[in-house]
C-alpha cells in the first residue's frame, strides 16, 4: 500500500511550490517584466517634466 502520510506531504509541498512560482509570476508581471512597462501604470509613475522655454 501507498503511505497517505507521505503522500500528503508530497502534495502539499507541491502546491507550496505553485504558489510561490505563480506569485513570482504575477509580481514579475505587474512589475513591468523586462521590458520596463508595467500593466498597472505604464513604468514610471514620475512624469517627464516639460521642456525648458528657448
Amino acid at each position: 500500500m501507498i503511505n497517505k502520510k507521505g503522500m500528503s506531504a508530497w502534495i502539499w509541498i507541491l502546491v507550496v511550490v505553485v504558489l510561490i512560482i505563480v506569485a513570482v509570476g504575477v509580481y514579475y508581471l505587474l512589475s513591468g517584466g523586462s521590458d520596463g512597462g508595467s500593466v498597472l501604470g505604464g513604468g514610471s509613475s514620475i512624469p517627464t517634466p516639460p521642456p525648458l522655454p528657448n
